[in-house]
């Protein structure tokens, strides 16, 4: 037998504990099936909605355990060599384009293409007229994003930023369908919003949680509450995506529904969702309950956002309280805990962040 030193030894296991001992969170083992983008056919004009001077594209897509439906996509370059690309994922059945155009005025500006995304019917429903599986219908904008970074990105960084039930969309890419070996940089506002869908869904509703608990990390601003159930119409979306019309309907949900649920969830309490993804950046941004009228978004998000404990899960973390929302959702009308108002602190670091990783 050859002598090893032990100070050999003790490098050795220092080497190894620093390289993959480091991160005990989980990484996904094999992340769920992308689909694909076929038909893809330039449109003379852009549909109402678009950012003014896109081109525009019409396209179908396919993804197992769904039916296929269609798609409308605008492209805008800036006129400098682009520093990377932004594509914008609309809120509720995202069947129109990403809503303030202020923050496509922005990326321009700061030398990003930008690409929006209008689904012909809502992406969440996997039939042609009912659902059944959120987390597979998730399979469309995530294939629409890969889509995105190999045949319309031309360089430097790739992101996302999506909305509500878009920030849904993002966050399903990354947890279940292997998002992170291609976007750089991604902004989640008022999100996700499918976190956990039982307890969004679940009769009796839950106790109202703790989002930016004093610990946690990551957080930009002090603790604050809020329900997990679904409200102000979200429960009936979400009945009718998830094909259970008793989400939050008033009436005591069975156990197979609320485990039906529970399984469509970005967290759904098993090992095979991700939450490490060392080469991209990730910020949250949610509605507090100060000066704004409360949904459920902030209490989704931080079902998600719990999942993060270290710095070494993403390429950059945080996660933002905001406070004076107009609405529900209005985190970009709304101001951080260091006085900044919602779009310029969300814009800002998206143009900081946005940046080639892979």
């Amino acid at each position: 037998m050859k002598y090893v030193s032990s100070s050999l030894v003790v490098i050795s296991c220092l080497f190894f504990l620093l390289c993959f001992g480091a991160v005990t969170v989980r990484a996904q083992q094999s992340p769920m099936r992308l689909g694909k983008v076929s038909a893809v056919t330039q449109l003379s004009s852009c549909s109402n909605g678009f950012f003014p001077g896109m081109t525009c594209f019409h396209a179908e897509m396919s993804c197992p355990n769904t039916v296929n439906i269609g798609l409308s996509f605008g492209e805008l370059s800036p006129t400098q060599a682009a520093r990377g690309t932004i594509v914008f994922l609309e809120g509720g059945p995202g069947t129109t384009p990403f809503a303030n155009p202020d923050y496509g005025s922005a990326y321009l500006a700061a030398g990003y293409q930008i690409v929006e995304l209008a689904w012909d019917t809502p992406w969440e429903i996997t039939q042609s007229i009912a659902g059944n599986n959120i987390k597979n219908a998730a399979c469309r904008p995530a294939t629409f994003l890969k889509y995105v970074r190999q045949n319309v990105y031309q360089g430097g960084g790739m992101c996302a930023q999506g909305d509500s039930a878009g920030s849904g969309a993002v966050a399903y890419t990354l947890a279940w369908y292997g998002g992170s070996v291609f976007l750089d940089k991604v902004e989640l506002l008022s999100g996700p919003v499918f976190g956990d869908i039982e307890q969004g869904c679940a009769v009796p509703n839950g106790n109202k949680i703790a989002v930016c608990p004093p610990g946690q990390f990551g957080c930009n601003g002090a603790e604050w509450l809020d329900g997990p159930e679904y409200v102000f119409g979200a429960e009936s979306a979400v009945g009718r995506w998830s094909g259970d019309r008793t989400c939050n309907s008033g009436v005591p949900t069975s156990a197979t529904s609320n485990s039906k649920w529970k399984q469509m969830s970005i967290v759904d309490g098993t090992t095979s969702p991700s939450f490490v993804y060392p080469h991209t950046a990730l910020a949250g941004w949610l509605c507090s309950d100060i000066g704004s009228i409360q949904n459920n978004s902030a209490a989704e998000g931080e079902f998600f956002y719990q999942q993060f404990t270290s710095p070494k899960q993403a390429a950059g973390y945080s996660l933002t309280r905001i406070d004076n929302c107009n609405g529900d959702e209005g985190v970009s009308s709304g101001q951080t805990p260091q006085g900044l108002g919602g779009f310029a602190a969300i814009s800002s670091d998206m143009i900081a962040g946005c940046i080639k990783r892979h």
